[in-house]
């Protein structure tokens, strides 16, 4: 004997067999569950995008020490603190190419130091004024101090383009 449900719509009432209200039930399962994986995969964070960021480091004194660079990718540390990426390398030329792999694309901006004797630090002499070469993206200086990551920042999307940094040795401006 055959089961019926009575369900009334608009005003009528439509009979169902077991048998239909089982496929019913399975349809909307299979609907609900291709849904929510939907809704899921809609959620992911897409990965973003990265490239090789490559930082031409010229006019070095001498081949002495080593050539540290740093890479920022915001203000909040920028130049003082923890980089996101680093470089140390030795000089062997008047320049230097460092190369960042896949670096996501944003802004950033880049501070180059010639650590002529290996401490890790820009050496000032009595006055402040820097006894070792460096410098920043978009050769930004400042007479007073370092440039903003504003006025160093760039905006970095993957192509192949080298970013140049003249080093400067004491004031900026002046005979290196």
């Amino acid at each position: 004997m055959e089961t019926r449900t009575h369900i009334k719509k608009r005003g009528v009432y439509v009979n169902f067999t077991k048998e239909k209200m089982k496929n019913l039930l399975f349809l909307i399962l299979v609907l609900s569950i291709a849904g929510q994986l939907y809704g899921q995969s809609m959620k992911e964070e897409p990965k973003p995008e990265t490239g090789t960021l490559l930082i031409l480091v010229e006019g070095f004194k001498n081949t002495d020490g080593q050539l540290m660079v740093a890479l920022f990718n915001g203000p909040t540390d920028f130049p003082y603190k923890e980089a996101y990426k680093g470089s140390i390398t030795a000089i062997s030329a008047n320049e230097e190419l460092i190369k960042f792999e896949n670096i996501p694309y944003g802004d950033y901006a880049v501070v180059a130091l010639h650590d002529m004797n290996k401490d890790g630090k820009l050496d000032k002499n009595a006055l402040g004024i820097p006894t070792e070469g460096y410098g920043f993206s978009n050769n930004a200086m400042d007479k007073y101090g370092p440039p903003s990551f504003m006025q160093a920042s760039f905006v970095f999307a993957g192509r192949d383009v080298v970013r140049t940094i003249d080093l400067e040795y004491g004031i900026p401006g002046k005979t290196k």
